[in-house]
């Protein structure tokens, strides 16, 4: 038997993982398309001509991410275990998902404040909705267990998630004047989700 090697990647793939590349080195969602059709090894004309222009990229970028997160979201709907973990699963995966893809929560706002109606409608339609109707079945599952409050507003609920989960990568000078230290490493991403999972589910559990 002879061993088969992978398939190549394809010209769109290429330039969403040097489009994602870039963004994380340089902490930037501004990249030029010259630096990416470089880095992807294509030209300025294929990125055209796959993704019309910049917010085309994007969002294709976004598309890409969201089916990601919303694979891992069905799998935490299904897995049997408490709402009360599926709450603290959902903050760590998506304090990771920042940490390795930082770009992504800053991308996400961006399409949906400053993009096209298409461009927002999309974003909103493949990763906004998704998220918040798995929040909304979590936490009513949890009412109906009694290990939620009543009282819960799962929609206000999810902005305290997205903001707490998303912040600490938003800029390196806040971190440093709130930390003394700038750096994003393991130790203080793990911290992070057990700060914001105490806090969370805190004012949550009954």
């Amino acid at each position: 038997m002879t061993e088969t090697s992978a398939p190549a990647p394809t010209t769109p793939r290429r330039i969403i993982d040097a489009a994602r590349a870039l963004m994380t080195e340089q902490e930037l969602l501004e990249v030029s398309i010259a630096e990416i059709s470089q880095r992807a090894g294509t030209n300025v004309a294929l990125v055209s001509y796959h993704f019309g222009n910049r917010e085309g990229l994007m969002v294709a970028i976004a598309e890409d991410d969201a089916e990601r997160a919303t694979a891992n979201l069905d799998r935490l709907l299904a897995a049997d275990i408490t709402p009360t973990a599926k709450i603290a699963a959902h903050i760590k995966g998506l304090i990771e998902a920042y940490y390795a893809r930082p770009y992504l929560h800053r991308l996400l706002q961006k399409l949906l404040r400053e993009g096209s109606s298409e461009a927002s409608g999309k974003v909103g339609t493949t990763f906004v909705q998704p998220v918040a109707a798995a929040r909304r079945t979590i936490i009513a599952d949890g009412v109906a267990r009694g290990e939620f409050r009543e009282d819960v507003d799962a929609g206000l609920v999810g902005f305290a998630i997205d903001g707490a989960c998303a912040h600490i990568f938003s800029s390196v000078e806040s971190r440093r004047v709130i930390l003394g230290d700038g750096a994003l490493d393991r130790p203080l991403v793990e911290r992070y989700v057990r700060t914001v999972s105490d806090l969370i589910l805190g004012g949550m559990t009954r």
